[in-house]
């Protein structure tokens, strides 16, 4: 360690840092993601690159409570291309946006009416079609579009075309509407479920936002509750609380939607329940404050809420039952739990919160809400006592008593043959009890350098949390760099049940002798930059033989059948014998074709290929050989 703002992170923030969350079953989508997902739709409409961008921004910001001109009606006729059914659809849906915006239906009637009656259509395009006939004021055929969307269930029943199927069932008549909505729980079925606490479908948070939105549409249509399990719901809620941004603008779009449907009171709302105040509980900070909104952060009306237990998670003890917490807000989303106590000792502790609403609505989570808080404590250093020995005869040595916070006044000197010993105890003040730390470091600065060498405390085994750190300074010379130097001595403490931290200087005037030369310190920076590059070489190619070796080698490789040729010159060719016909001509054809196929093999083939092709012309060079050696044969019987 050589950075001392390195070493206070790791004392001071990282025991704050690992209560800072808090378990809830959602986290609320606060002000500031409404605005970030304000922001990313006020950006995306500065330019426009395509119609479903338009339509995408334009419902996000309509969703967020922002009516944009109808200047941008302009736009979207100007997008939208009159032959495509996706880009019609979203034009149609761009345009009802806007306040004054009517795009000409007969512009599209000729596009939407092959869709619907094309038997290529998917689900998709089916939906597109629907839902821009509706938007534009043409009338449809309900009765043949159930009839297509019912043999497309048959031959795609993908999650996503289920979803569309329920978007088009949306816009059709109430009766189709309902028999669409009793499928949703199907659907909920086919989500996958991550670590109990989330569903998901497959394709992330834009298609996942996309069905469900489909749930609400089609059970809105229908004038009924979306018919499925609340603690599915909750999930859906996590999974959508979670993201605090999207990439794309479809899913943000999306994303709107689903949470002004999970907040619309005409649907179940899922209750977030979450710790506004710090972690740590202390006379300073006594209560815990609750927050207890929608999932945009609304208040949901008053509840009664009450603290059915407060477990410590060491033991188990429980230190709360059955304790109303009181509002502190006059619209009831805020509410307070009075929990400081002497009695009650420090530790981490497990709030388990349980709600009733006290007007009729459609809440669902009141039920199996934690809040994890932590009381803390003052803390005293006592009994610390610095120790200089000799290494060899332990006997003869000097201790010297420490008082917290002063430092020794006095130079301490010490050379390779001593040994440093720090020992040390923590008291609890409330409880006057000694307690263990979770951090405990005795560091050495060299005044000169601002070199530091820190060593670990470790407690004894004798039951007294007494803690103790021995610094030899003969094995742990090179620690220093053998360094003779001043140094200054301080004693770190922490622990996330502490309400402060200590960095006390227990000696700044502490001289150090070693018996060997110096080593300059390590340049740790070095090793951040950048190396010689590595340039790979290939292998130079081995050198050749001579041409004139290559050619006599060849020759010799054709010498038996140059040899062949000049036998049969000599002897004369015999083809009297040779049958004459087709199989004959098909069985030399296909002897040379082999003949060929190894000379392939050697210049441009694998031994895969050469196969694959041998064994195509076998098939003709065997039927067309036996042929030949039957018609020989049937010769020599004749002739005998």
């Amino acid at each position: 360690m050589t950075s001392t703002s390195l070493m206070r992170i790791i004392i001071f923030i990282l025991p704050i840092f690992s209560w800072y969350i808090t378990s809830t079953i959602a986290s609320n989508l606060n002000i500031v993601n409404l605005n970030g997902l304000k922001a990313q739709f006020q950006t995306a409409i500065k330019s426009f690159s395509d119609v479903a961008s338009l339509h995408y921004t334009l419902g996000g910001v309509k969703e967020l409570g922002v009516q944009l001109p109808d200047s941008h009606c302009n736009d979207i006729k100007k997008l939208v291309d009159k032959s495509n059914v996706e880009s019609i659809y979203h034009a149609t849906e761009a345009a009802k946006t806007l306040v004054n915006c009517k795009l000409p239906a007969e512009d599209y009637r000729s596009t939407l009416t092959s869709v619907l009656q094309s038997d290529e259509s998917k689900t998709a395009d089916i939906y597109y079609a629907v839902c821009s006939s509706v938007n534009l004021g043409l009338n449809i055929d309900e009765s043949n579009i159930e009839k297509r969307l019912n043999t497309l269930a048959k031959t795609d029943d993908s999650i996503l075309s289920q979803a569309y199927g329920l978007l088009t069932g949306a816009q059709l008549s109430q009766p189709i509407a309902k028999y669409y909505a009793d499928t949703i729980n199907d659907l909920v079925q086919q989500a996958d479920e991550i670590d109990g606490r989330i569903l998901q479908y497959e394709g992330g948070i834009g298609t996942t936002a996309f069905i469900v939105n489909s749930f609400y549409e089609v059970a809105e249509k229908a004038g009924v509750s979306i018919k499925t399990d609340p603690k599915q719901l909750i999930k859906f809620a996590t999974y959508f609380s979670s993201k605090r941004h999207v990439a794309t603008l479809r899913s943000a779009y999306y994303l709107t939607k689903v949470f002004k449907h999970l907040c619309d009171n005409k649907n179940p709302v899922p209750i977030v329940v979450s710790r506004i105040s710090p972690s740590a509980i202390s006379p300073q900070n006594p209560s815990v404050l609750v927050s207890i909104t929608n999932l945009l952060g609304q208040p949901v009306g008053e509840m009664s809420v009450v603290a059915e237990s407060a477990k410590r998670k060491e033991d188990g003890v429980v230190v709360i039952s059955k304790q109303k917490l009181i509002p502190k807000a006059s619209d009831f989303s805020v509410y307070e739990l009075p929990f400081y106590d002497t009695k009650i000792p420090r530790g981490f502790y497990t709030i388990h919160l349980t709600l009733t609403a006290r007007n009729e609505g459609k809440l669902i989570g009141l039920t199996d809400n934690i809040i994890d808080v932590k009381v803390t404590s003052q803390g005293t250093i006592e009994n610390a006592e610095l120790i200089v020995a000799d290494r060899d005869h332990g006997a003869q040595s000097k201790t010297y008593k420490l008082t917290y916070p002063n430092a020794q006044s006095d130079k301490l000197e010490l050379d390779y043959h001593q040994k440093l010993t720090v020992k040390f105890q923590i008291k609890d003040k409330q409880s006057d009890e000694f307690m263990p730390v979770q951090q405990a470091f005795l560091r050495f600065t060299n005044k000169q350098s601002k070199k530091e060498i820190i060593y670990l405390a470790e407690a004894t085994d004798n039951g007294n949390s007494q803690y103790k750190v021995e610094v030899d300074l003969t094995t742990n010379a090179n620690d220093f760099r053998y360094q003779s130097d001043k140094y200054e001595l301080v004693l770190i403490l922490g622990d996330s049940l502490l309400q402060n931290a200590y960095e006390w200087i227990l000696n700044n005037n502490v001289h150090l002798t070693f018996h060997e030369d110096s080593l300059p310190d390590k340049d740790y920076k070095n090793l951040y930059l950048p190396r010689q590059e590595i340039i790979h070489q290939f292998r130079e190619d081995e050198k050749r033989p001579p041409n004139i070796v290559a050619f006599v080698f060849s020759t010799l490789a054709l010498l038996p059948l140059l040899l062949l040729l000049i036998l049969w010159l000599k002897l004369g060719f015999n083809l009297s014998g040779l049958p004459l016909g087709l199989s004959p001509l098909g069985f030399h054809i296909s002897h040379g074709a082999a003949f060929a196929l190894m000379f392939f093999y050697w210049k441009y083939l694998d031994m895969f290929q050469t196969i694959r092709y041998l064994a195509l012309i076998s098939i003709p060079l065997f039927l067309f050989g036996h042929r030949v050696l039957s018609t020989l044969a049937a010769r020599r019987e004749k002739k005998a």
